[in-house]
């Protein structure tokens, strides 16, 4: 019994704090001055908040895109040969799916350097001879086709990346030509005669990353084959260089890459897409924290004008505060009231910053209205992914901010004597 009464006694209290701190924050003042402060602490804070939900959603997007790109090109794993091309495929890919339980769906495909020319010039790049029948079960190329754009089919039958169709001249249907500069094998001397053949563009692919959309074609795997290693009485060498393999929603990847490892010794090398892009990936992640931790800075800086808000709001409200503290307002009566004062700052920008944040991600995301220039960001337009977990974090670190910077000036509020006040009456 004695608790539940202790228990409604500081419940009282503390509603009775918070209804004169109300009382304070909306009754008129003598002058606009006070109004001016309290409003720039608020904007501080929004802008504050504003910026370090933006920054974050705009990198977090960037490396979403990012991430996509190159496991939707790639796979989740790539296993390939650093010497000569894989002849016993068959066995190699059994091995593969003893060695990986989350292994989903794999295909083997051959990657050669050559060089291709058009009407406005010579490009070089590189050619991946695909499995038509599994390369689908593991990329995402087939859904970045542009309208109008087919795989191919025939062996003769070719798909370009975006800036790389953009720079020799040619679109859909047209004829390009590619030339493989060194046929020599092993078991030939010397780098033998350049093979040159003619494709025909059956589509264009546009994977969203310049440096893949500007190097990248994708061709039959028997054509790639022949035009690397030539016919005999019709058939070419079935080889191949590399097996990208696509994993179980939820699979490590990094795990799945370092255990093929341990099973598999040179030539041979596995790597997953994190590593395909290792040195990048890390500068955003660098780059986000550094951000955040200099924006965190305005959002420090507005607490210094919630506490200039809070002293300015005791000098004009001296009078009112000495005679609340001669009628029995408690020293902790009076530390909860401007507690609660400079959280209603912090509140409120933290609020006007969330619903700022999400109309300006909003805009972002579905109006694309910040284009990049894709050979110095990779990507073409400025992508956005909110993460609310981070949202949650940033704005209760700027609410915290805010009461924290309270708490030093309320406790100096509440130790002040009435007599302070009262003498300045009149």
């Amino acid at each position: 019994m004695p608790n539940a009464t202790l228990k409604g006694s500081i419940i009282k209290r503390l509603k009775l704090s918070l209804e004169i701190a109300v009382r304070f924050l909306f009754s008129q003042s003598r002058g606009n001055f006070l109004s001016f402060i309290t409003g720039v602490s608020i904007v501080g804070v929004c802008v504050g908040v504003l910026a370090l939900l933006v920054v974050t959603s705009v990198i977090n997007g960037f490396e979403n895109e990012l991430t996509q790109v190159i496991s939707g090109t790639q796979g989740d794993v790539i296993f390939y040969t650093r010497g000569s091309p894989i002849r016993d495929k068959e066995d190699i890919e059994r091995k593969i799916r003893e060695f990986t339980p989350d292994l989903k769906a794999i295909s083997g495909s051959f990657v050669s350097e050559v060089m291709f020319t058009g009407p406005l010039g010579v490009a070089g790049g590189a050619i991946e001879g695909v499995d038509l029948h599994t390369w689908a079960d593991v990329v995402s190329v087939e859904k970045r086709l542009q309208p109008g754009s087919v795989l191919p089919i025939d062996e003769n039958e070719i798909v370009l990346g975006s800036a790389l169709a953009e720079r020799l001249g040619v679109t859909t249907g047209d004829s390009v030509r590619v030339i493989l500069p060194f046929t020599g094998s092993d078991d030939e001397a010397g780098y033998g005669a350049p093979r040159v053949q003619d494709f025909k563009l059956t589509g264009i692919v546009h994977l969203g990353m310049y440096d893949y959309d500007s190097k990248y074609s994708y061709a039959p795997l028997g054509a790639v084959q022949k035009l690397v290693f030539g016919s005999e009485e019709g058939k070419s060498k079935d080889w191949i260089t590399s097996f990208r393999i696509k994993l179980k929603p939820g699979s490590n990847a990094p795990a799945v890459s370092a255990e093929l490892s341990q099973h598999f010794g040179f030539p041979y090398r596995i790597k997953d897409w994190s590593q395909l892009n290792k040195n990048l990936l890390y500068a955003i992640e660098l780059e986000k924290t550094v951000i955040a931790v200099l924006l965190t800075a305005i959002m420090i800086v507005a607490a210094f004008n919630v506490i200039s808000a809070l002293l300015m709001m005791v000098y004009e409200k001296e009078k009112e505060i000495a005679i609340l503290r001669v009628l029995g307002v408690r020293q902790r009566d009076q530390f909860f009231l401007f507690s609660f004062v400079g959280s209603f700052f912090g509140l409120m920008g933290t609020f006007a910053g969330v619903l700022l944040g999400l109309v300006c991600t909003f805009v972002l995301s579905h109006t694309k209205l910040i284009h990049l220039p894709a050979e110095i960001y990779h990507l073409e337009y400025l992508p956005v992914v909110i993460r609310w977990t981070e949202w949650s974090a940033i704005a209760l670190m700027a609410f915290v901010i805010c009461f924290l910077a309270t708490v030093g000036p309320a406790a100096q509020i509440a130790r002040r004597s009435p007599v302070e006040g009262l003498k300045w009456t009149s």
